[in-house]
């Protein structure tokens, strides 16, 4: 496992203890704030994803176009 991996899984880890500890001791807010937090980080790691994900699509799609451009000028031009 990578080092980082190790990282958020520890950090997660400790996260949900957190959480179960609030609401053990009946520290709601505390608690529900820790799952605001939780669902935020989450919210923007779904997004940096996304946005990955579609840089590398559009870029694909850019290199796919002009690959065939290219081609095309190359059988007309033999």
């Amino acid at each position: 496992m990578r080092k980082s991996t190790k990282w958020v899984l520890w950090i997660l880890g400790l996260m949900l203890a957190a959480i179960f500890i609030n609401f053990y001791m009946n520290l709601y807010s505390f608690g529900f704030a820790l799952i605001g937090v939780l669902f935020m980080v989450f919210t923007g790691w779904g997004f940096l994803v996304k946005l990955k994900n579609d840089v590398r699509q559009h870029e694909d799609h850019h290199r796919r176009m002009h690959e065939s451009v290219n081609d095309d000028i190359e059988r007309y031009t033999r």
